[in-house]
């Protein structure tokens, strides 16, 4: 599924692709449980999706991400990767990967990828991982806030952050009580 993304930012707007390639996750607040997307399985037309990026390649950039994870069973799909990635380097378009699976391909990161997005619940799971990443690529580690979340969670991933040079977001997670933490958090930490 392809759809361009826009913002009110003056930042150049992106291209997302959505791939179905499963996960291994099963989060318990995953959005494409039971969405219809999560049967779609058809093949890539390829020479829409480059018709596609060469009618946008101005937007710069293509965020892949998944209904589920798009890197779940890369050596399944390596070659849906490749062609893709011969695509955008012929565009000269940068490609950020939207992830919670602990990647270590280390030539897909320093050859393909501007940026890895990574989904994370909690830093101390994941922090030796990410410490790795942030050596071969850019990194943004999202956190989406639930009742769970502490403030020593939040100044983990700050703290990280500062050391690292890491981006660090949280989410909401809209229609989830989530015990007031996103506004307290919110609050608390301005930036």
């Amino acid at each position: 599924m392809l759809r361009s993304t826009s913002t009110n930012s003056p930042v150049d707007l992106n291209i997302s692709i959505i791939t179905n390639f499963g996960c291994r996750s099963n989060c318990w607040y995953c959005i494409w449980k039971g969405h219809e997307l999560q049967y779609a399985n058809e093949p890539t037309n390829w020479e829409k999706l480059n018709q596609f990026l060469v009618d946008n390649q101005h937007k710069g950039k293509v965020s892949v991400s998944g209904g589920g994870d798009c890197l779940y069973r890369y050596d399944k799909y390596v070659g849906w990767w490749i062609k893709l990635f011969e695509i955008t380097k012929e565009l000269n378009m940068l490609v950020d990967v939207h992830t919670r699976e602990k990647f270590t391909h280390q030539s897909f990161w320093k050859k393909h990828i501007n940026r890895c997005v990574f989904s994370s619940d909690n830093l101390g799971d994941d922090q030796e991982y990410l410490e790795y990443l942030s050596q071969l690529t850019k990194v943004r580690i999202t956190h989406l806030v639930t009742a769970n979340t502490t403030f020593e969670m939040i100044d983990d991933y700050l703290d990280f952050q500062e050391r690292t040079g890491c981006q660090f977001t949280i989410k909401e997670l809209v229609g989830y009580d989530d015990g007031g933490m996103y506004k307290k958090i919110r609050d608390k930490y301005k930036q």
